[in-house]
């Protein structure tokens, strides 16, 4: 029995050079990002490869990436990276469950225009043909897609121009713009003079070395029928097709947000997250997801275990990345930062430190407690033999988050971890520390932190 499941989506379109070499291309990009970018290698192992001849290039819905077999098996090397990070970057910002019943094709449209910018900004070189223009810089993809139907409704309105004369109409930007070098491409009004102008720009482009932008559209209008370049679809989560419930529509959101915590955690441990991403995914609210499976998987990062290169990781395995498998479960030396200012209730730190015992009960480690509040009044020590743990706050004036960053460094504890207990009602904050830190936060923000995860704390009963 076959258990590769790019193998099998391999067979399943029937066997043939071009799905062979776009597997092996596939694989060889994934890895790719792996070894250079963490946040999106995180994402894209979650996803199955399916090789579609049908579609125009790639395609993901959250669970597979659909790929055109001639367009992978012959995509540059690096191109084909950044096609890899633009799927995955849809699913970074939820493009997979937030579509609601808007057009498709034109909720694609803007969620290109959201990811492109910030890709190349990143560093990534992507497939000639993409959505590219500054002024939807910095806006939301319902800001985008909300642009762009008013733009569609000015094209018919002015008897079926393209949306590129109705975006110049109205002062807006055309995607027929090569916005790397600020050159500009006219509408071709045949598909000869279409092709001469992108000749023309390739030609250009390679005297000045510099990467293209040009996306051609010809005649198509806002959200009706095909670009002729890149494309890299977002499809809907399979369990949101149709009229979906309430239910299911929840269950799709917590999990993408799930696994952007987990990417965006990975990322900032391992001091790999691009500036451009970095502001984006600050604009999000603090996480309202289970703050238990957060914090597990915080630790688990964070552990600093031995590996073996003898038995090979079997999570990656099947997807042909052979890395060392952990030996022991350990974390030397945890730190817990409680806020102790006065306004973080013993009920709510009751509930955490019960929550905080039970995962730290399947590690080897030591945990040092600091009460702080504008100074670190007391430092607590345990080890796993003293949980769990029943901690009571000691302070109760204002709150500063410097010392405690100070008292670590000074008492030279080198933590593999912090987690900061805080209701995170002050706009003191140290310097980066060297070492993860995660925020349980019980309460709203006067100013997100500069760095780490933050968690939102919930106490609410479940019902049953």
């Amino acid at each position: 029995m076959n258990n590769d499941p790019f193998r099998a989506s391999s067979q399943a379109s029937g066997p043939g050079l071009p799905t062979e070499k776009a597997v092996f291309a596939l694989t060889r990009a994934r890895s790719a990002l792996v070894m250079e970018h963490p946040f999106f290698a995180t994402l894209a192992l979650k996803l199955r490869f399916k090789a579609d001849p049908h579609c125009r290039d790639l395609w993901t819905d959250g669970r597979k990436l659909g790929f055109n077999p001639v367009f992978a098996a012959t995509l540059p090397d690096e191109k084909l990276v950044g096609a890899l990070a633009h799927e995955v970057l849809h699913l970074a910002l939820g493009h997979h469950v937030r579509r609601k019943g808007r057009d498709e094709k034109l909720w694609n449209r803007a969620c290109d225009y959201a990811v492109n910018g910030v890709l190349l900004g990143s560093g990534f070189s992507l497939p000639s043909g993409f959505f590219m223009d500054p002024a939807f810089t910095d806006m939301s993809v319902d800001d985008i897609y909300a642009r762009l139907v008013l733009l569609q409704d000015s094209s018919a309105s002015l008897g079926g121009r393209s949306d590129e004369d109705a975006a110049a109409s109205t002062g807006g930007k055309s995607g027929d713009t090569d916005r790397a070098d600020g050159l500009e491409s006219e509408s071709s009004k045949d598909d000869a003079g279409s092709s001469n102008a992108r000749s023309d720009m390739e030609d250009q482009e390679k005297k000045r070395g510099k990467t293209r932008t040009y996306s051609k559209r010809g005649k198509t209008r806002a959200g009706e029928g095909e670009s002729s370049g890149f494309t890299g679809e977002v499809r809907d989560l399979p369990i949101l097709d149709g009229t979906p419930s309430n239910t299911a529509r929840q269950m799709a959101e917590q999990e993408s947000d799930i696994n952007l915590a987990q990417a965006l955690h990975r990322a900032l441990n391992m001091g790999i997250l691009p500036a451009g991403l970095s502001r984006l995914l600050k604009k999000s609210p603090l996480s309202t997801l289970d703050w238990r499976e957060l914090l597990r998987r915080f630790l688990e990062d964070s552990a600093d275990c031995d590996y073996s290169w003898t038995t090979p990781n079997r999570r990656y395995i099947h997807q042909d990345i052979y890395l060392p498998s952990r030996r022991e479960p350990r974390i030397p030396h945890v730190v817990l930062s409680v806020d102790s200012s006065g306004s973080v209730d013993e009920p709510t730190l009751s509930l955490f430190c019960a929550e905080l015992s039970l995962l730290l009960e399947e590690w080897d480690t030591t945990l040092t407690v600091l009460f702080h509040d504008t100074e670190v009044h007391a430092a607590l020590t345990f080890g796993r033999q003293d949980l769990p743990l029943v901690l009571t706050p000691v302070g109760g004036g204002g709150t500063d988050f410097r010392p405690v960053c100070r008292y670590i460094e000074e008492e030279q504890l080198s933590p593999s971890c912090l987690i900061w207990f805080t209701d995170l009602q002050c706009n003191r904050f140290p310097a980066e520390p060297p070492y993860p830190v995660m925020w349980i936060c019980t309460g709203e923000a006067v100013d997100p932190p500069p760095f780490g995860e933050t968690v939102r704390l919930h106490t609410e009963k479940k019902p049953g």
